[in-house]
């Protein structure tokens, strides 16, 4: 009988499974940590970087957050390719994994991200998780700042 990171492995990699039950398997690795695991997401993430298939950006998504909870040498590294994916909700779970490691190059990762992003979202995470990493956030670009909502306030009615 295999054991429980075989597999869950064998059904993340197996592209006849249905992608949500793939996803699945990669999410319950994180109950599994070994270095198995690790070299299998730590593989996965680097094939898959700028997957542009729904399927396999979910599949890379998950296994952005759980390699980063098991936050092993080199992971932070490895995350960061995932900011060339074109895909936010990648980038943004690669945010996610960066801080999750808390390593020593996270907030540089990051910092260096935040420079180029341009969606609202994954530059709020970014900074959340520079903040996590007790790490302030720069001073506002106001090229990459969002529109205000709403016109400010004037006073004296």
């Amino acid at each position: 009988m295999p054991t429980p990171e075989k597999a869950l492995i064998a059904i993340a990699s197996d592209v006849r499974v249905a992608g949500l039950v793939r996803s699945r398997a990669v999410t319950a690795l994180r109950l599994v940590p070994s270095h198995e695991v690790q070299s299998f997401l730590g593989k996965l993430i680097q094939d898959k970087a700028k997957v542009t298939d729904a399927t396999d950006r979910l599949i890379v998504r998950r296994a952005a957050v759980v390699l980063g909870w098991m936050a092993g040498a080199g992971t932070a590294e490895q995350l960061a390719l995932l900011f060339d994916n074109d895909d936010a909700e990648v980038r943004l779970d690669a945010a996610i994994g960066i801080g999750l490691t808390r390593a020593e190059t996270a907030a540089t990762l990051l910092h260096r991200q935040l420079a180029v992003e341009s969606v609202p979202r994954v530059r709020a995470q970014i900074e959340r998780q520079l903040h996590t990493l007790h790490e302030p956030p720069p001073e506002p670009d106001k090229a990459h700042s969002p529109p205000m909502k709403e016109p400010p306030m004037r006073s004296g009615w």
